[in-house]
């Protein structure tokens, strides 16, 4: 870069600030004199009110009103200018915001961000400023010769530019970061960033084994995610590098820190490599960074996305800590100010729900997930055929794959109500039968109550609980063993009911003595109060009064500004709780993750369903459906041109263990599955944005960047050059046409609905089903929830279909090949057993067919489900086809005939009717 360029450059950024503070200087003192000067709010007071309200408006009210909306509007403002500008100086730190204020914040980050951009760039080490593209300089058989042996600095070493390489590959490849391309730069003292092959290039040494250097924007999560495969295991990071990081929330850049001996092999910065003969590298991130396409390549008219001039993106959030420890969360520094005017989309996005569950813990929200997954199933398992289940919404993703990472590695389930945990990751739990009387104390009362709630609702074991004041929790579970009342009042008197009666029968025997009774135990299960609102002092002799009648097998947790002297206390401190003297990190269920988690019980727990998309149910009088070959032909031509196999052009396999097939890169060493889902993200949301990717996806704006520039080297280049996965110069992602998946191929298949497709499309949708759909790492993608559920109900229905259509036509063979891989996505659905009971008894296999009943009967009773009528109907029709013959009845002429027995009077001229055997 030229003096001139940075000159230039510092120049803009200065305007920009002088703007920005002259805005805010309009608004913080501008707005505060018009106020003065034109309105008076004092006038509110010397209004004659009767006057006015009676007779007629004075005009001096109107004026008077418009000022006090005026004044109350610029001190909104005034704060929030003075919390952004807080956040702004301590690097996001400290962050407050004004309640309702959501709308407003960005534009005011904004503004106090550029008075800020000076500052921070002169405390920010000099780098060197983005490369300007240049002409392309005329052909020449020579290669650039190497800077001048005197121009080396020390602790470097060369690299011979190759074809198809880029400054920002290079650096992605040799140095381990593509945005180390502007080091290259400098290092070289290049005046524009094309480079040609042959060049010999000057590149920094390595770090030395086993440590890293901190660049701007790391925190020791973000080295965990990237150097560890695991951010939860920043601690350890931070305990080898005691002596150089006094605070763990401070990173330096610049700084070079240690990191475990299992890392060695996945440093940042990896050795020297060539690329594999024939391959093109090609740039780390799909969004420009300055560094234009190659000569040989027609650049876009311009690298910047929609959007508002100047528009600021919001700093990278950090990812939820769902560790059981009390660490504290690691916060991610701010970036640049040059990186924020090169990158087109914002460089984070939050994730609040992950921030929700991050308070819940592992165990708990492994239970949470165990449960709303065992409730989709259910759902999926009654749908008729032709029917779709209701989508989750409105977008639960991000709640979901909250929970997914933190439901990572649970530990065991402990015997009793989980609290929370210590900082040597020992659980806290409380025996709330035994306690009898559990209370809450502090702040967080609420929430801790909430995540009580949530696992006794969400247990190995279902728990009798009674929830005064939680009826929203009671219609979302909709199960026998969780009751309600409509508040604690009632609730209060429904405990104290129950503790007498329950006394009164216990009649001098002890609980246990019941409970060991066969014929008695389930009458006097646990049954656990738990209070929603905070309860007075009143409330709370109520409930000790209602204790006192002794130990019956009914407890009560609650919240209370005191608590009762034979309660078991739960004092929730900040930051950390204690319980029988043990501190801890207690569990939280937020009210908004409370609202989350409801929503997803209430929509999983529903029964009724909606047509699906892929079936036609019925066609407009006036249409007439396309004659098909005979179901029953073995010989029919294929529907579409057949696959190549190997593919010409990557393919992504999703219906079974996913993976690519046909890919032109190699397969990256990290980050595969990452990539994977990527990919099948793309095919799922051609021409989404980045931001849009960052939402559904929940990942930091740098690992996506990183795992989307492994992806489009595992992708590479078709035979005309063309990456499979372009770079998104204006703001949308696009994969190549030609990459395509099996589960498009399926949809493209039965495109005009399952039921009138021809048999062979049917057939040939069904041979493209190897296993369950997403593989098993598919309770890693929430974002792809609704997809699978989709993929699982689409193949059971062409399933269905292809095996109604075999038996009709008496071939069982090829219907049972049809139930076959239906079963392969993965469940046990009712409408292919049926459909097998059907097939077997067509075959006459009698054995199979009794056989393939009791599992069903087995099947249905253990989950507690009825078989719909109409399947009842075609296991009876299906049984009479294996039934034996009655026994042929002997000729009438060689049996005895007797007279049958008169039991009255005959009509007349009747005779007796002669009696069989």
């Amino acid at each position: 870069m030229t003096g001139g360029t940075v000159g230039q450059r510092t120049g803009v950024r200065a305007l920009r600030a002088l703007g920005a503070l002259f805005a805010l200087a309009v608004v913080l003192l501008g707005v505060p004199w018009a106020l003065l000067a034109v309105g008076n709010a004092a006038d509110l007071a010397r209004i004659d009110w009767r006057t006015t309200l009676f007779v007629h408006a004075d005009s001096r009210l109107w004026l008077a009103l418009l000022s006090l909306v005026g004044w109350a509007a610029w001190l909104v403002l005034a704060v929030t200018v003075v919390l952004e500008s807080i956040a702004v100086a301590s690097r996001q730190r400290i962050r407050l915001a004004l309640p309702g204020t959501g709308w407003l914040r960005p534009a005011v980050a904004a503004l106090v961000l550029a008075v800020a951009a000076p500052s921070v760039a002169a405390a920010a080490p000099t780098e060197a400023p983005s490369p300007v593209p240049s002409a392309p300089a005329p052909p020449s058989s020579d290669p650039p010769p190497a800077p001048a042996p005197s121009d080396r600095p020390a602790h470097t070493r060369t690299y011979t530019v190759a074809p198809g390489d880029e400054l920002w590959s290079i650096a992605e490849r040799e140095l381990g970061a593509g945005v180390r391309w502007r080091e290259i730069v400098s290092l070289n003292g290049l005046t524009g960033s094309r480079i040609t092959p042959g060049m010999v290039l000057r590149l920094p040494e390595m770090d030395p084994p086993g440590t890293i250097e901190v660049e701007l924007g790391d925190t020791l999560w973000s080295i965990a995610e990237e150097e560890l495969d695991n951010p939860r295991r920043w601690p350890e990071i931070g305990d080898l590098n005691k002596d150089v990081l006094p605070d763990p929330d401070v990173l330096t850049e610049g700084l070079r820190i240690k990191l475990p001996p299992e890392a060695h092999s996945l440093q940042r910065e990896a050795g020297p490599s060539a690329p594999p003969e024939g391959q093109k590298e090609t740039p780390a991130a799909e969004e420009p960074s300055g560094i234009p396409e190659p000569p040989s390549q027609t650049p876009p008219e311009t690298h910047e996305t929609p959007g508002e001039p100047g528009e600021t993106p919001a700093p990278p959030a950090t990812p939820s800590q769902t560790q059981q420890s009390s660490g504290p969360a690691v916060p991610a520094a701010e970036p640049p100010e040059d990186d924020k005017e090169k990158t087109p989309a914002p460089t984070s996005v939050e994730n609040p729900a992950s921030l929700w569950v991050a308070s819940l813990g592992a165990v708990l929200a492994a239970g949470v997930v165990t449960t709303l997954l065992a409730r989709r199933r259910s759902q999926l398992l009654s749908r008729p055929v032709g029917r779709r289940v209701p989508p989750l919404g409105p977008d639960p993703a991000p709640f979901l794959a909250g929970l997914a990472q933190a439901a990572v590695n649970a530990p065991p389930r402990p015997r009793h109500t989980l609290l929370g945990w210590t900082q040597d990751d020992a659980p806290v739990t409380v025996d709330l039968e035994r306690a009898r009387m559990t209370v809450f104390l502090g702040r967080n009362a609420l929430g801790a109550l909430g995540a009580v709630v949530t696992g006794l609702l969400c247990g190995d074991e279902p728990t009798q609980v009674v929830l005064p004041g939680g009826h929203d929790w009671a219609d979302a579970i909709d199960e026998p063993h969780v009751t309600s009342t409509p508040d604690s009042a009632s609730g209060l008197a429904a405990l104290t009911r129950m503790c007498a009666e329950r006394r009164l029968a216990l009649r001098g025997a002890s609980l246990a003595q019941v409970r060991s009774d066969p014929d008695r135990a389930e009458h006097w299960q646990p049954v656990v109060f738990v209070f929603q609102q905070l309860l007075s002092p009143q409330q709370t002799a109520a409930v000790t009064e209602a204790m006192a009648l002794g130990d019956v097998g009914v407890s009560a947790v609650f919240a209370a500004p005191v608590a009762p002297p034979s309660a078991a206390v739960v004092h929730l401190g900040d930051p950390l709780a204690e319980f029988e003297g043990r501190r801890f990190v207690a569990q939280s269920l937020p009210e908004p993750a409370r609202r989350a988690l409801i929503e997803l019980l209430s929509d999983t727990g529903r029964l009724d369903t909606e047509p699906a998309p892929w079936w036609r149910p019925t066609l407009p009088p006036n249409v007439r459906p396309l004659s098909r070959p005979a179901d029953h032909c073995p010989e029919e031509a294929p529907v579409m041109t057949p696959w190549p196999c190997p593919p010409h052009h990557p393919r992504l396999l999703l219906l079974g263990d996913v993976e690519v097939l046909g890919a032109a890169g190699p397969k990256p060493a990290r980050a595969r599955l990452q990539c994977l889902e990527y990919c099948a993200w793309l095919l799922e949301h051609p021409g989404a944005t980045p931001t849009a990717m960052l939402q559904d996806l929940l990942v930091a704006e740098t690992t996506r960047r990183s795992n989307m520039s492994r992806l489009r080297t595992w992708l590479g280049r078709a035979p005309d050059g063309a990456q499979y996965l372009p770079d998104a110069y204006r703001g949308r992602i696009d994969l190549d046409p030609r990459v395509e998946s099996d589960w498009d191929r399926f949809r493209a298949l039965l495109a005009g609905g399952i039921n009138l497709a021809p048999s062979a499309a049917l057939a040939e949708a069904l041979s493209l089903v190897r296993g369950a759909p997403l593989g098993p790492n598919w309770f890693q993608w929430a974002w792809a929830e609704q997809l699978r559920c989709d993929m699982m109900a689409m193949i059971v229905d062409t399933a269905c279909e292809l095996a109604d259509r075999a038996i009709k036509a008496s071939d069982p063979d090829r219907a049972l090949w049809a139930i076959a891989q239906g079963r392969k996505a993965g469940e046990e659905f009712d409408v292919l057993a049926v459909r097998e009971i059907h097939a077997l008894a067509l075959a006459g296999r009698a054995e199979e067919t009794r056989s393939a009943l009791l599992r069903l009967s087995r099947a249905t009773r253990g989950a507690g489900r009825d078989l719909a009528p109409d399947l009842a109907r075609r296991v009876q029709f299906a049984l009479r086809l294996v039934a034996p013959p009655p026994p042929a009845a002997p000729p009438a002429s060689s049996l005895p005939v007797h007279s049958a027995p008169r039991s009255g009077p005959l009509p007349a001229g009747a005779r007796p009717t002669p009696r069989v055997g």
